[in-house]
Order: structure tokens, then C-alpha cells, then sequence
């Protein structure tokens, strides 16, 4: 039996595998940088007192060669000022360090390479010809070393500068300045120091710039991830989130494209399923009808089945049309003809239309309160219709429908409340749903449960809210209808 096994990685966010890997690379990169910087901060401040040893060395050789001519080295006037230079006293601040001593020595050495001048008196007598600084300066060549003066102590390390001491091109001796590569070590600690701290502020710049770049994306990641679960979800109502970086924008476009489509697909189906789901009854009851009819049936009998037929006949076309009309709803954007509507002449309108319907079942119908609002007649027309219609059929013979407009600044409240059983509780989350209906008190049927479907696709596209709860006598239906529209291509007063 084969056996496969398959290694797990825990799973990362994004936003912390971004942090990280930009932290590491922007901290291995400071940390190369700042560690060449260190490396080369030491040779390089050398190099630059170097410089200037060779510039003091060559002007002590002019000052030093009268005297070295007359073999007055040690009682000249270049002994006497090169004693009271070192016995000097001074405060020099240099930088973050204050230079109160001098640590410079000198020694001469004739065109042999022997010692006849030391500032400290040391050495003379003694052959340097072999050392770099005396061999390469009496061959016309720049002469410099670092030596140790104490070969125990590593820390006792000197520069050696030369320069010559000649009369015209001939060299007669050479001139070394001396100076202790310990007291650079100040500079250097500070140098370093600092090189440090600002290499400790940059790592956390990267910190905090590397964590501002991984919210910054893992943001705009999050947007489109809540985007697509919202879709996922099927809400009806999702808004394309804003991405200013290019790639994530049209990212985002090509989602909303994908949505838009499946949607299409979708849509396509459920009416497909819901029309043939709705349309099986009544054919199937005209199917019956008309095969009866092919019997030798009295005439009573004949004229119910045909009765029957028309009943449902006419059932389907009005099944067809709600159908079409909500479909024609759904794939709506915007309002096309605005208008400023008085709904309190608008609901007495309806109510006078509905006056058979009213009468037959002995019902009152009260308007109270007034109420403007923008919006399309037909439209608002259709969906306050729709809540008297169900109102009319939940409610009991000789009740009362109470329509209340309340108005509270930029927004207006349509209330239609009955008096009937009120509605389940099962229900209140459904009522608005295509096709779902409950029964009616009195004859037990269900409608084709469109009407709520076709009222809340009005409120959507008016940017209204719809409800349907349970009041204090019965049903309670609201509509909350903005007072203005922001957009429309054309707007008229109806009253």
C-alpha cells in the first residue's frame, strides 16, 4: 500500500506575510548598508587624518630645514617652537568631543636614515633606514606606516608620516610625523554611534511603513472579499467598493462583471422555475375542463366548465402580465418620469376606484394626515394599491382600513393598517418574497403572491423602505418614501 504524504503550512494573512516580507527585506538591506558603512567608517576617517598628517609633516620639513642645515636640530628655532607647541594649552570642541592635549611627535632622520632629532629625545643615534616611512621617502617616494608602540598592547597603534627635507631636488633627510591611531577611536565610537541610532530609526520607519503598506492593501483585499461574500450571499443590494490602485480596481470591475452575469443567469432560471411552478394549476384545470367537455354533458354543466376555463385562462394572463411587469421592474436603474405627488388625492383616488371591491365586503376606508413626495404616479399608484388590496382581502366583513401619511422633514410614512388576523410570525420575514402568499381568511386561497414582490421593487427604485408587521387592530404596511429624489430625467407636479 502506497503511501503519500502531503506537508500542511499553517495558513498566514496576507497582510502579515506582506509585513514580513517587506520588514526583512527593507531591514537585510539596512542591515547590509549600515554594516559596509561601519566597516568602511573606520579605514576612511584614517584615510582623512592621514591627509592631513602629510600636509602638517611637509610643513614642518620647510620649517625644520634651516636648522637641520646648520645642525642646530636641537637648539634651533624649530626645537624651541615645537616645545612650546606641546606645552600649549587649549579647549578645541571638536564635534561632540573637547581636545585639550596634543599627542603628535616628531623625529628627523639624515639622508642615511639615522636618528638626529626626536622631540622627545629618544632614538637618536639609532638607524630607521629600513622602517617604510625613512626607506621610501629618501627614494623620492611617499613614505607612511602604522606600527605599534607598545608590541604588547594592541590598542597602542601610530601613524608614521614623512616628508622630506631637501634643497632644491636634493633630498638631505626626512621629517616623520607621528600621531596615535587612538585618538581617532572618539570620532570613531561617535561616528558609529550615531550610524547606529539612525539605522535603529530607519528600521522602525520600515516598521511602521511596512505595516501602513500591508493595512493599506490587506484594506482594499477585505473590500473585495466582503464584496464577493455579500454576492455569495445573494444580496440583492451590494456596492462596488472604490480601489484606487489600478490592478485592484479593475479587479473589482471584473468581479462586479461576473456578478452582473450570474445574476442574469440566475434571474433567468427562477423565473423560469416560479412561471412553470405557478402555471401547472390553472392548466391543469383547464386541461380537466376541456376534456370533460368532449362528453355529452348537460348544458348547466357545459357552461361551469367553461365558466372554469375563462376563470383560468384569464388567471394565467394575469400571471404572465405580473410576471412581466415585475421582470420589467427588476432590470430598472433609475426613474423616468418624476413627479412631485400630493398622496393623500392620490389614495382618495385609489379608494374611489376600489369602491366595488369595498362595498362588497361592507369595509370603511379612512385617509388621515397629508404627504408629498417625488416619484413615478403609475408606480406609487401600483404599490399603495397593492397594500389596499391585501388589506381589502385579509380584512373581516364591515371593517375598517386606516391609511395614516405622517411627514417628518425629508421623509414621508405610508401606513395601511386593517383589521384582520394580522400576520404570522412564521411570515413576517417572507411576505416580500416572489410567489409566496398566505391565505385568506375568508376563501382559503392564496393569491399569486407578486403584489409585496412588486411593492418592495417600487421602494427599491425609489429609495424607499417597505415593512409589513403586525399593528394594533391588525396588518400593519408601511412604505417610507424619501420627500426628493436626488436623480431624474424629467419632473412634474401631480395633484
Amino acid at each position: 500500500m502506497a503511501l503519500s504524504s502531503k506537508i500542511s503550512f499553517p495558513k498566514i494573512r496576507f497582510s502579515l506575510r506582506l509585513f514580513f516580507f517587506f520588514f526583512l527585506l527593507i531591514g537585510i538591506g539596512l542591515f547590509l548598508q549600515m554594516n559596509t558603512l561601519i566597516k568602511e567608517l573606520k579605514p576612511g576617517l584614517r584615510q582623512a587624518a592621514e591627509d592631513t598628517l602629510v600636509d602638517s609633516a611637509n610643513l614642518l620639513a620647510e620649517l625644520a630645514t634651516p636648522d637641520f642645515i646648520q645642525g642646530t636640530l636641537s637648539q634651533g628655532h624649530f626645537d624651541q617652537a615645537f616645545k612650546t607647541f606641546k606645552q600649549r594649552k587649549f579647549r578645541a570642541k571638536i564635534w561632540t568631543k573637547t581636545k585639550t592635549d596634543n599627542p603628535l611627535r616628531v623625529y628627523i632622520t639624515n639622508a642615511q636614515g639615522i636618528v638626529v632629532y626626536h622631540s622627545e629625545g629618544q632614538y637618536t643615534g639609532e638607524d630607521f633606514s629600513a622602517w617604510n616611512d625613512v626607506y621610501k621617502t629618501l627614494r623620492g617616494q611617499y613614505g607612511a606606516r602604522s606600527s605599534l608602540r607598545d608590541p604588547d598592547n594592541p590598542l597602542s597603534s601610530e601613524m608614521y608620516v614623512a616628508a622630506p627635507i631637501k634643497v632644491g631636488e636634493q633630498i638631505l633627510g626626512v621629517l616623520t610625523l607621528i600621531k596615535p591611531n587612538l585618538s581617532l577611536q572618539p570620532f570613531l565610537e561617535n561616528a558609529q554611534g550615531k550610524l547606529k541610532r539612525q539605522g535603529l530609526w530607519l528600521i522602525v520607519a520600515a516598521l511602521v511603513l511596512g505595516l501602513a503598506l500591508s493595512f493599506w492593501l490587506s484594506r482594499s483585499i477585505n473590500k473585495l472579499s466582503d464584496y464577493a461574500l455579500k454576492v455569495s450571499q445573494g444580496k440583492s443590494v451590494v456596492t462596488l467598493p472604490e480601489m484606487n490602485d489600478l490592478e485592484l480596481h479593475n479587479l473589482a470591475q471584473a468581479m462586479a462583471s461576473m456578478k452582473s452575469q450570474l445574476e442574469g443567469k440566475d434571474y433567468v432560471e427562477k423565473y423560469i422555475h416560479s412561471l412553470t411552478h405557478e402555471m401547472k394549476s390553472p392548466v391543469a384545470a383547464i386541461k380537466g375542463a376541456a376534456e370533460l367537455l368532449e362528453d355529452n354533458l348537460p348544458v348547466a354543466d357545459r357552461l361551469y366548465f367553461v365558466t372554469n376555463i375563462q376563470r383560468e385562462s384569464q388567471r394565467l394572463e394575469e400571471l404572465i402580465s405580473q410576471l412581466l411587469n415585475l421582470a420589467e421592474l427588476e432590470n430598472r436603474q433609475v426613474l423616468s418620469q418624476l413627479t412631485h405627488i400630493n398622496l393623500k388625492a392620490l389614495i382618495e383616488e385609489l379608494v374611489s376606484g376600489l369602491e366595488l371591491k369595498l362595498s362588497e365586503k361592507r369595509l370603511q376606508v379612512s385617509v388621515v394626515g397629508n404627504g408629498k413626495a417625488d416619484g413615478e404616479v403609475f408606480l406609487i399608484q401600483q404599490a399603495i394599491e397593492n397594500l389596499l388590496l391585501n388589506a381589502i382581502d385579509f380584512s373581516p366583513d364591515g371593517a375598517k382600513i386606516t391609511v395614516t401619511l405622517k411627514q417628518h422633514g425629508n421623509r414621508v410614512l405610508i401606513q395601511v393598517e386593517d383589521q384582520g388576523p394580522g400576520v404570522p410570525e412564521y411570515a413576517e420575514s417572507r411576505v416580500f418574497e416572489r410567489f409566496y402568499s398566505l391565505q385568506r381568511p375568508l376563501s382559503g386561497k392564496k393569491s399569486s403572491g407578486l403584489g409585496l414582490s412588486f411593492v418592495k421593487q417600487i421602494c427599491n427604485l425609489h429609495q424607499a423602505t417597505c415593512r409589513l408587521s403586525n399593528g394594533s387592530t391588525g396588518a400593519l404596511a408601511e412604505i417610507n418614501l424619501p420627500v426628493w429624489q436626488k436623480s431624474h430625467t424629467n419632473h412634474t407636479e401631480h395633484t
